[in-house]
């Protein structure tokens, strides 16, 4: 009797995970006011916390992706998320600045690089060939669905109770959900219990040879898809870290930056399916275009329409165009260069994409403070997703084969 495909189940965990993952990193900045009012730390100085968040992220990516290669995904997928719930817990005692910084600024961004985007992306990469773009889509739902859950619970509990008891339960969320799912579901691949890619069994693929990361790295089509994914880090991180504070530029208020990432990750969550539906039919590549495309639309209409109705059309047009984009880099990536060495090879385009993903932040800042407002920001973001498209364009885009013999589907 055949067992069950599992795929699906892995599915379920990544998502799980993807939502406790993204949605914990992402509190951050509501914990701002409550620090300041307890310990008078300003804004500038907890901002540096997110800026170290982010660079030890992209650092520990390749990292990570070493040692997923080594040990397999489930191990460094469970430990990564265990710490990110415990620097959580931690974080829940604070009486000093360094262990902010600590904990959020350097655990909880080295738990997030073995248990975000990348890990999970691998996993379910050795799970899926035929379907592997529909359902990294369908994982990576889980990063809009976190925000979309966890960013409102995180308010609510700092405001019906206090800053640290929203840091235990976003820590326990890890430690007693995503942990033990993690543990009891996952395995690293399909043949560790007798199953094939897809859950077909007759089928057999002629996919793109395992590479090393070295091999990668000589690769034009591995920059191609690298560079094109860092313009994404660049623009998607400054409108997630400028956004509120654009928003009350042009004369919004507080709450509406927040708003705003809320419909963009809505927007985000239905793009994702949508393109997920979508890849059998119009190939990785050419949804990768029109997505970079489209945040290049995006961009423009924000540097040459500044205003808060325009603001809501820009939430919906750049949500429609941003996580999408990371589960066909992913995607385009595993079928060029196989599954062995996915993890330090994916590792690499992660750090690459913080590193401008910090530039982004950085630069949004200073353009910021030195012209007064945003407008030379949001053309720099734009021309970079130019540069984006045109790399995309010249990318060869890797078919995975499938023999004579595969089943009807």
């Amino acid at each position: 009797m055949l067992k069950t495909f599992s795929g699906p189940q892995i599915v379920m965990v990544t998502f799980l995970t993807l939502m406790g993952a993204f949605g914990l990193n992402l509190t951050a900045g509501q914990f701002f006011a409550p620090l300041n009012e307890a310990y008078g730390w300003d804004l500038t100085i907890l901002s540096l916390a997110v800026s170290l968040n982010m660079i030890t992220w992209g650092i520990f990516q390749p990292v990570m992706g070493k040692m997923i290669d080594r040990f397999g995904p489930k191990a460094v997928i469970a430990s990564s998320a265990a710490l990110m719930g415990g620097a959580f817990i931690l974080s829940a005692t604070i009486t000093q600045l360094w262990q902010f910084f600590l904990y959020y600024g350097v655990l909880t961004a080295i738990g997030f690089a073995g248990c975000g985007s990348m890990a999970n992306s691998v996993l379910v990469s050795r799970w899926y060939v035929k379907k592997r773009a529909k359902m990294l889509s369908r994982s990576s739902m889980g990063m809009n669905i976190g925000q979309l859950i966890l960013l409102p619970l995180t308010g609510a509990l700092i405001a019906s109770f206090s800053f640290r008891t929203a840091f235990v339960a976003l820590g326990l969320i890890m430690l007693v959900i995503v942990v033990p799912f993690v543990l009891l579901v996952v395995k690293n691949n399909p043949a560790d219990i007798d199953q094939m890619p897809d859950g077909d069994s007759v089928s057999s693929f002629v996919a793109g040879k395992s590479v090393s990361l070295s091999e990668a790295l000589k690769s034009r089509e591995f920059w191609i898809a690298t560079l094109g994914f860092a313009t994404c880090g660049f623009t998607l991180y400054l409108v997630t870290m400028h956004l509120p504070n654009f928003a009350v530029d042009v004369g919004g208020g507080k709450s509406l930056g927040g708003q705003l990432l809320g419909i963009a990750a809505l927007g985000s969550a239905v793009s994702m399916w949508i393109t997920g539906q979508l890849t059998h039919v119009m190939g990785k590549k050419n949804l990768l275009i029109i997505l970079y495309v489209v945040r290049l639309l995006a961009f423009i209409w924000l540097a040459v329409s500044p205003g808060i109705w325009q603001l809501y059309v820009f939430a919906v047009v750049y949500g429609i165009s941003s996580m999408p984009i990371i589960p066909l880099v992913t995607g385009i990536i595993g079928d060029k260069f196989g599954k062995n060495a996915m993890g330090s090879i994916l590792g690499f385009s992660w750090f690459i994409h913080q590193v401008f993903a910090a530039l982004g932040v950085f630069l949004g800042g200073y353009l910021r403070t030195m012209t007064g407002n945003y407008t030379l920001a949001f053309w720099l973001g734009a021309v970079l997703l130019g540069f984006g498209v045109v790399l995309t364009v010249l990318m060869k885009e890797q078919t995975v084969a499938i023999n004579s013999r595969t089943a009807l589907q």
